[in-house]
């Protein structure tokens, strides 16, 4: 990589402020890098020569990279971050994208570099445009992946690389690639600022991955940059972020430099504070347990989490065994994989396995399920035993309850996607097809399952304590929940302000739910965003939540925050938080909770 020059200013205008979503938490103050997306290519010295390499070896490099990319953020106990990447790599190897390449290329009569990198840019462009032109946020976020992997496949062929930034830049764009994101040397990135994006668009995804603050969905952006720089001069513009609160200073003055600096070398000592801390069960200042659970996604990221001081699973995403395959996983293979995890987890540290969330959002061919308009609103998770599929879960649980048995541990399963009463009878007939099958073929099977419901659609906290009677346990996913509560799709920039789960509208379902589990006697989780950011664990908490599911990364600061507050002190933040207006006043709450 070359390494790029930061952008420059000869005059200091004051300060710009702008505001956007929170994308990663931390601050960061440094030079602007400005990344701007390579669209097209027309020859040059370096597009003149011929292509030394051929549109599908360039394919399979990209492809390669693109895997080793993602096993170095699955090193990280990031799976949801290395899954995105590992979609780019099977982007890169597809044969519709390749062909059409080849034949673009071919029509064009040249085999200079830049014409057929140039086939490679149009070919993902049109696949990107077909994507995109189903009105689909989703798919709309798929296009932009495609994109990214075209330009890709095209820098091989042209041997350019991504020019590295001066250490501690700040990535300005409009929309960063995820692939950029992790591909830059450690240290290169302080912060990253887009105009475009959300909590959970692809960089700020990654941007949490790996400790990096952000602030995505920033209007007028841009703008403010190019009207703040000018070209000859010697002092580099700076940009300041907050990821914490959604704030972007533009040319920051002296004094917007020394209050972030300030509060960021406070956080730095929290940050190291909580690390320090012993990594035993979670707990209030004054002693009220909180069980501190794992998001994983594969079975090697089961160590990860222990180290990390994991109680246990709270979700184990078990979409890892559909994806990116021709036909669905073997009953076999599933107890491989779910008793691998049982049984480094043990029998007192419960794993919850959520049945397979495709469907909808997370297209799977072989399913041979029509697409939907709106895929957060269609058939996926437990709603595929509405379907021909129905086989597909009852086959799950089986392998499920084998692998149980085997691992000498009682599992947990967890169906996605329940909106209604008949869902949870539905899940109970599941659970007993699949227990007598196993039990008419002979086969040992665990003596206890444990059965629970993922609480993110809001008629299911709506009716949750005429669900709870039914279940053993709740665990809310937020995510979900937060953009059906405020019919506000999370993968839309647009509405990044309404995509925040601390908003009291979602706080008083979460409310809802956590009663409802208290009268009913089971237990209560989150296992959704929220319950990763340290503010949004204490008003949970004070909410009657007992369980805390995050990605391993995050589960010390969690336990260090509720471990500095009383459990009074909590509830009274939780009251304060109902009562109030905004996500925003709620956040300010949280940053003082007493």
């Amino acid at each position: 990589m070359t390494r790029a020059k930061p952008a420059a200013t000869t005059a200091r205008p004051g300060p710009v402020r702008l505001s956007g979503t929170p994308g990663s938490p931390g601050i960061a103050i440094g030079p602007i890098w400005r990344y701007q997306a390579t669209t097209g290519f027309a020859g040059g010295d370096a597009g003149g020569r011929p292509a030394e390499i051929s549109i599908s070896d360039a394919a399979t490099l990209a492809a390669i990279q693109l895997e080793g990319l993602a096993g170095r953020v699955r090193t990280l106990g990031r799976a949801e971050e290395a899954e995105i990447l590992e979609a780019q790599a099977l982007m890169a190897a597809d044969s519709l994208l390749i062909g059409e390449a080849e034949r673009l290329a071919g029509e064009r009569g040249s085999g200079t570099a830049s014409v057929v990198a140039g086939a490679v840019i149009d070919s993902a462009a049109a696949l990107a445009a077909q994507l995109a032109a189903i009105d689909d946020e989703v798919l709309a976020a798929r296009a932009a992946d495609v994109r990214d992997v075209g330009g890709r496949i095209a820098g091989i062929i042209l041997r350019r690389t991504v020019e590295t930034p001066a250490t501690g830049s700040i990535a300005v764009a409009d929309d960063l690639p995820p692939t950029v994101t992790v591909e830059l040397p450690p240290g290169a990135l302080a912060g990253i600022a887009t105009e475009a994006g959300t909590r959970t668009a692809h960089a700020a995804i990654l941007a949490r991955a790996l400790g990096i603050p952000a602030v995505v969905g920033v209007s007028g952006l841009g703008e403010a940059i190019d009207g703040a720089t000018h070209d000859g001069a010697d002092a580099p513009l700076q940009v300041a972020i907050d990821g914490d609160t959604g704030e972007v200073i533009v040319a920051p003055g002296r004094r917007e430099i020394r209050v972030l600096e300030s509060r960021r070398r406070a956080l730095v000592a929290s940050r190291r504070t909580a690390q320090a801390l012993p990594r035993g069960p979670g707990a209030t200042a004054d002693g009220q347990p909180v069980r501190l659970l794992a998001n994983i996604g594969r079975p090697d990221e089961a160590d990860g989490a222990i180290e990390a001081g994991a109680e246990g699973v709270g979700l184990f995403r078990t979409e890892f065994m559909y994806m990116g395959r021709s036909v669905a996983p073997s009953e076999d293979e599933q107890v491989e994989a779910y008793q691998s995890v049982l049984a480094r987890f043990g029998p007192d540290r419960p794993v919850v396995i959520r049945l397979a969330d495709i469907g909808g959002d997370k297209a799977v061919p072989y399913l041979g399920i029509a697409a939907d308009a709106n895929p957060f609103l269609g058939v996926r998770g437990l709603r595929l035993a509405y379907t021909p599929m129905r086989s597909l879960l009852v086959t799950q649980i089986r392998a499920i309850s084998r692998a149980g048995k085997i691992a000498g541990a009682v599992p947990h399963v967890m169906a996605p996607m329940v909106a209604t009463l008949e869902d949870v009878q539905l899940l109970a007939e599941l659970r007993a097809e699949a227990e007598a099958g196993l039990d008419a073929d002979g086969v040992p099977r665990s003596d206890r399952m444990v059965t629970g419901i993922m609480v993110e659609v809001p008629a299911a906290a709506l009716l949750a304590d005429r669900l709870a009677p039914h279940v053993e346990f709740f665990s809310i996913g937020t995510n979900d929940l937060t953009q059906y509560v405020l019919a506000a799709d999370r993968t839309s920039a647009s509405l990044g302000s309404l995509q925040d789960a601390l908003h009291p509208a979602v706080l008083a379902l979460v409310q809802a739910t956590a009663l409802a589990a208290q009268s009913a006697g089971i237990s209560v989780a989150v296992c959704g965003q929220l319950a990763s950011d340290p503010l949004g664990a204490l008003v949970l908490v004070g909410l009657g939540v007992g369980e805390l599911s995050m990605e391993p990364a995050s589960l010390d600061a969690t336990r260090y925050a509720l471990h500095s507050h009383a459990s009074e002190e909590l509830r009274e933040l939780a009251q304060r938080a109902l009562a109030a207006e905004t996500a925003a006043q709620v956040r300010e709450m949280a940053f003082r909770p007493s």
